[in-house]
This record gives structure tokens, C-alpha cells and sequence, in this order.
């Protein structure tokens, strides 16, 4: 059978201000179209679907399309909730999709009660799908002292083996001789992970490119899941991480498919498509959606060049500009070069942005200090031109007694 890992979708999600909803749509174009192209027979979507509790409406019907044409295509689908999604309205009307093949795993109890699939071998796939399961609220029902990610990750995959012991036994005693993989689903940071700007903190602040451990003796550490703790699984489909990456061989991030952050520009972006007959390794599916995202740091000059406007100007934009007094309109002509402009910064000259408008004001010994020290301080160095000093002048004039 061929199994697509993907997670992460953030349906809903804006980047910096401008509405994702025509690439988020062309995404899911892209999934259904692999689907097909790949003849996959499960989609595995590892939490996150949508980006809030409250996704937009446009959102839920476009998932609801996309599911259909999987469905019509004689594709399962299994469904994790993760940290932005809500559980309990993600789950909606899960019981009546199970007959049509979209399984929803949305409660504390769906972690250890697996999807079967029957395979064409005779043989089948246990998949346990586990939802996102915030340590605070789920530690006392799974009877822990201390409420933390490993150890609620630790207890229920406890509870899965024996789960999946149990129905071996039975298979065993049936005379049954069949062959049993199993696969987990779950949203969370594991060891070696790399993360991304774009995460949610689940328990523990890290750093773009940063690959935490886990540790025994901090929270922090015990956020970060163990990968002893994934040994025996077939596959492993994790969410959560926004970059795709092999863990091992058989634990995996699929990432999002698009990027939702700059610390995103060089990420590879797709998922991963796993053939369990096969004992290849799982392959890595290339997908290159949405507008392109560029880093550009240098003086308005050189931003503005023909050449930088040309190869830039359809691509979502982080712009740093390095002039050591702020143009005049910087931001304004760097917005008209590149429609698209999502971020905009001045590094400017340290000696002037370190020193305080408060300081500048004490400092000041006259009016017009004052205000050409505000002028200073909001535009990274650049006091009034000729003009608007006289208009200063002026103002100052006709308000003294």
C-alpha cells in the first residue's frame, strides 16, 4: 500500500498581513493531484489543519472539497488534530465520515484505538493516530504525577503496544498467521528536530534552526519527546515541526507544504510517500507552491536596482535596509518596487538608534532640538530637510506668546 505523510496545512493562515487563501487552495490542488499521480491508497495529515480553534468559512470548505475528492478518488484519510486546531470541532461528525473513509482520531481514547487497514498481501496496518494532547489537561486522566510531553507521550504509546499485543495475541489464537505493521501519528517536538519561526510554542521557546534535546531534569528538556520512545513502529508520521526531515529511518516530519515563515526560504517543502511493500525507505515529494520568499538586505540604491526589482518583485519580501540615515520615504519606495513587501527594517547607524528619544530630549536645550531629536528618532538618524525646518520654525513662531 502507498501512504502520503502530511501535516501542517494551517488553513486559514495569513503571512504578514497578506491572505495565503489562493495558495492554500493551489496546495490542496497539489495534494489531491499526488494522491492520483501516486495512486496513494491512505493520506495521513499529522494535526494542524487549520491555523485557529475558529478557522474561516472559505477554510472549512475548502477542506471539506478536498476530502470529498480524495474520498471519490478511493483514497482513505486519517486525521490527527494538533495544537492549533480544536479537537473537539475538527472531530465533528466524525462518526458519520468513518463509513466513507475519513477517520478523525480527536479524543484521548482514539490514541490507543487504531484504524485497521487490510492490505492486498492478506496482511494489515494498525495506525493509531494521536491527537494533540496538551500535558496540563491530559496528565490526570492518563494517572501521571507530573504533567509533561514526554511523559504523556511515553504513557499512551505504553498503552498502544498493549494494544497491539493484545489484537497479535488474538490473531495468534485465531489461527491466524497474517502480517501486522503499525503506525503512529502524533504532533509534537521530538528529539533532533529542527524547528522554524512559524511554530506555536508547545512548552518550550526554540530558536529557528535550533535541534533541542530532551532532558530528564528540565520542563524544557521533557517537552522535547525522546526517539527511543518511537522504536518498534513501522513508520512514524509526526506534525508539528514546519520543516520536512528524516529522523531515522522511519520517524519523520513532513513539514508544512508551504512556508509561513522566512526562517522557511531555504526549506524543502512537499511530503513523504511511503510504499509498505516496499523496502525502500520512504521518498520525498517535492512541492514548490505559493510565491517565492526573499531575504534582501542592502542600501535603497541597491534594493532598488533594475536587477534586484526584476528578480524580486512577485516574491514575498523581507527587506533590511542598510543606509546609515534612513531615506527619505524609504519604506514607501521600497513598497512601490515590491508589492509584496512583508517585512520592512532599518538597521541604520548603532550610534544614533542606541541613543534614547528621552535622552535626546534632555539634551535638547531649545524647542527646536526637541522636535528635530523626535524627527532623529523615528527616522533612524535623518532630522528635517530645509523645508521642514522653516514650517518648524514657523509652528514654533506662531505659538509662542
Amino acid at each position: 500500500m502507498r501512504w502520503l505523510h502530511t501535516s501542517d496545512w494551517h488553513l486559514g493562515r495569513g503571512f504578514h498581513g497578506h491572505s495565503l487563501r489562493e495558495e492554500q487552495e493551489q496546495m490542496l490542488e497539489t495534494i489531491s493531484s499526488a494522491v492520483t499521480e501516486h495512486a496513494v491508497d491512505v493520506v495521513l495529515i499529522a494535526g494542524d489543519v487549520y491555523d485557529r480553534a475558529l478557522p474561516p468559512e472559505w477554510a472549512v470548505a475548502s477542506l471539506e472539497a478536498c476530502l470529498q475528492r480524495l474520498v471519490d478518488a478511493g483514497t482513505q484519510v486519517i486525521i490527527t488534530p494538533g495544537n492549533h486546531d480544536s479537537a473537539a470541532r475538527l472531530g465533528f461528525g466524525r462518526g458519520l465520515m468513518r463509513s466513507s473513509g475519513v477517520h478523525i482520531r480527536s479524543s484521548l481514547e482514539d490514541a490507543w484505538t487504531p484504524v485497521q487497514v487490510s492490505e492486498s498481501d492478506g496482511g494489515s496496518t494498525l495506525v493509531y493516530g494521536v491527537p494533540y494532547l496538551e500535558p496540563q489537561l491530559f496528565a490526570p486522566a492518563l494517572g501521571l504525577d507530573r504533567a509533561h510531553h514526554t511523559g504523556v507521550a511515553a504513557e499512551v504509546i505504553r498503552r498502544i503496544w498493549e494494544d497491539v499485543q493484545r489484537r497479535r495475541s488474538h490473531n495468534g489464537s485465531a489461527g491466524e498467521d497474517s502480517p501486522v505493521k503499525v503506525i503512529l501519528m502524533a504532533h509534537l517536538f521530538a528529539a533532533q528536530g529542527a524547528a522554524s519561526d512559524s511554530e506555536r510554542n508547545i512548552g518550550l521557546d526554540v530558536a529557528a534552526g535550533e535541534r533541542p534535546t530532551h532532558h530528564e531534569d528540565t520542563i524544557g528538556g521533557l517537552t522535547v519527546v525522546p526517539l527511543e520512545l518511537f522504536e518498534g513502529f513501522d513508520y512514524v508520521a509526526l506534525g508539528h515541526l514546519h520543516g520536512r526531515q528524516r529522523l531515522s529511518e522511519t520517524v519523520r516530519y513532513s513539514g508544512s507544504p508551504l512556508r509561513y515563515s522566512f526562517s522557511e526560504t531555504q526549506q524543502a517543502k512537499g511530503a513523504w510517500l511511503w510504499d509498505s511493500r516496499s523496502p525502500d525507505p520512504a521518498q520525498a515529494l517535492n512541492w514548490d507552491i505559493g510565491r517565492p520568499l526573499a531575504q534582501l538586505e542592502g542600501t535603497l540604491a541597491e534594493l532598488l536596482s533594475p536587477e534586484s526589482v526584476a528578480a524580486h518583485q512577485d516574491s514575498y519580501v523581507q527587506v533590511k535596509l542598510t543606509d546609515p540615515i534612513r531615506p527619505e520615504r524609504a519604506f514607501h519606495r521600497v513598497q512601490e518596487a515590491y508589492p509584496h513587501l512583508a517585512t520592512f527594517t532599518h538597521a541604520g547607524r548603532l550610534d544614533v538608534l542606541r541613543r534614547s528619544y528621552s535622552a535626546k530630549v534632555e539634551q535638547a536645550r531649545t524647542d527646536t532640538e526637541v522636535i528635530e531629536g523626535f524627527l532623529e528618532h523615528v527616522r533612524g538618524g535623518r532630522g528635517p530637510s530645509a523645508e521642514e525646518q522653516h514650517l518648524i520654525d514657523q509652528g514654533l513662531e506662531a505659538v509662542r506668546p
